[in-house]
């Protein structure tokens, strides 16, 4: 591993496995050796939910964005949890610190935050919330990499070319912050059943047509299985709750994949 590497978890859309993916990434990276923080923001507070750290019960100054928002020199909170990841939390306070972010109009307030005191991770996952909004604008100039998660369902295929207008947004700010270039490691098939005609038209589409028309890699899917909602109701990623869900094995290959064109970019 050469390097941070700062991942957005993007999609505008809701219900594709964002969630998912960024606790079980990060865990399966954890697993390896690698030192991982991942960072929720949605207000919601499900990827805290999800590794066992009740955000809704927590006041402000114990979530990581209360730190970004008050511009404070200290370092923002951040929680070791029980499975070697560590976790920048978010709750419904963060509806009020976004706001204010807005009204402070400074774009590059988490991205000097990231810099600041992020630096000792490999990985910072960002669980980005389901809508555009002043928190997926700043993280899209604090990362440097984006991974797209997209359901194999026709609503979220067809809505695929909006990720990609707000990734050609974000280098344009980015070029005009003097920021390189926004790396899109690829899309991640979600939620995929391959017995379903359905599904594997999707995953046809996205292979075969829309993401190389953007020049996007695409991963292999990954598959959808009972266990991997069970395990956010069990709060825990889903290699230790089912560690034998195929599921599993593929966001491990997925982990393999990254780390690999993490090293050949270092």
């Amino acid at each position: 591993m050469v390097g941070l590497m700062r991942v957005a978890i993007f999609n505008q859309s809701g219900g594709v496995g964002k969630t998912s993916l960024t606790r079980d990434l990060g865990y399966e990276l954890a697993t390896r050796g690698q030192r991982v923080l991942v960072i929720d923001a949605d207000p919601q507070g499900t990827l805290g939910s999800f590794l066992g750290m009740e955000p809704a019960a927590r006041p402000r100054e114990e979530t990581f964005w209360a730190a970004v928002c008050d511009g404070a020199e200290a370092a923002p909170r951040l929680w070791p949890t029980e499975f070697d990841l560590t976790i920048g939390l978010a709750n419904r306070f963060l509806v009020g610190d976004e706001l204010s972010l807005m009204q402070q109009s400074d774009p590059a307030r988490l991205l000097a935050v990231v810099e600041a005191h992020l630096t000792a991770y490999d990985w910072v996952l960002f669980d980005c919330p389901p809508k555009i909004s002043e928190i997926t604008l700043q993280i899209l100039l604090a990362a440097d990499a984006l991974l797209a998660p997209v359901q194999t369902e026709a609503k979220s295929v067809e809505s695929f070319a909006e990720v990609q207008l707000e990734v050609v947004r974000a280098q344009r700010r980015r070029k005009n912050m003097r920021l390189p270039p926004l790396r899109v490691l690829g899309v991640v098939p979600t939620l995929y059943n391959p017995r379903l005609v359905l599904h594997r038209h999707h995953y046809a589409e996205l292979t075969g047509r829309i993401c190389p028309s953007f020049g996007f890699h695409v991963f292999s899917p990954i598959r959808d299985y009972v266990a991997v909602s069970e395990a956010g109701t069990r709060r825990q990623p889903l290699k230790c709750y089912a560690p034998r869900c195929p599921a599993a094995a593929d966001v491990a290959a997925l982990a393999t994949a990254v780390l690999q064109m993490s090293s050949d970019h270092g």
